[in-house]
Order: structure tokens, then C-alpha cells, then sequence
């Protein structure tokens, strides 16, 4: 099973909050059924905790996450799920970089794992969603 990993889950790792030792415990769960892997925009995201290239791309290496580069149907499919929330009235808190990475997850990878579980159940259909 390969398993996208949100930002949220390795932010709680990085700033060692409260959800640390369950963010930690869900990727080596989610290690064990097959490979983890991260968008460029989880990358980016991710990017602000760390002086130097080197040491974002071993974090991730560390954790056993790859790069999965978006195609273009993923990004196709973002932009259709955000029109549609658009169109029904979402929150004006949701950016383009959530649907994103919940694209991403949907048409690239066989789950999401993610302390984000709501949005991504209740806006992608079918996208399983594991949670720490």
C-alpha cells in the first residue's frame, strides 16, 4: 500500500507537539503495509523548518518518504474538488495547496495519512484517510 503523507502529521514530528509519538507511531504503521510517500507540496511546505536542502531531503529520507511528482491529472482533479467547494460555499480558510496534496493522495497513492481527517473524508470521496 503506498501511503501520502500530509504536512500536518510531520509538522506535529518536526515541532515535537503533543502528537509527536502518534504522528511517529502512524508513519512506521503506515511503513510497515508498503511505502510513504510526500508531494512537492508537503516538500515545500515542510521546507521552512530547515536551513538547508540537505537537511529537509534527510529528514525525509529518514522517515522513508519519497517524492511523488503531481501528473496532471492530479492537479485536474484539485482544481475540479476546489470549484465545487467553491461553488457549495466552503470555509474561505481551505487554500489550493490542501486540495492538492488530497488529489495527490486520491489519484496517486492507495490513502492519506493526515491529522486533517474531515476535510480530506468529507471533500475527497474514496480517499481512504488514516489518522495518528
Amino acid at each position: 500500500m503506498k501511503t501520502a503523507v500530509d504536512s500536518s502529521v510531520l509538522f506535529d514530528i518536526l515541532k515535537g507537539a503533543r502528537g509527536a509519538a502518534a504522528a511517529q507511531q502512524a508513519l512506521e504503521r503506515a511503513l510497515s503495509q508498503g511505502s510513504l510517500c510526500a508531494s512537492a507540496i508537503v516538500v515545500a511546505e515542510l521546507g521552512r523548518y530547515f536551513e538547508q536542502a540537505d537537511d529537509l531531503l534527510e529528514f525525509l529520507a529518514a522517515c522513508q518518504i519519497e517524492h511523488d511528482p503531481l501528473n496532471i491529472d492530479t492537479a485536474i482533479e484539485a482544481a475540479r474538488i476546489m470549484r465545487s467547494y467553491w461553488k457549495n460555499k466552503g470555509p474561505r480558510d481551505r487554500v489550493a495547496p490542501d486540495f492538492i496534496i488530497g488529489a495527490h493522495a486520491l489519484k496517486q497513492a492507495d490513502a492519506l495519512l493526515s491529522t486533517d481527517e474531515g476535510f480530506f473524508r468529507h471533500y475527497f470521496n474514496g480517499l481512504k484517510v488514516l489518522t495518528p
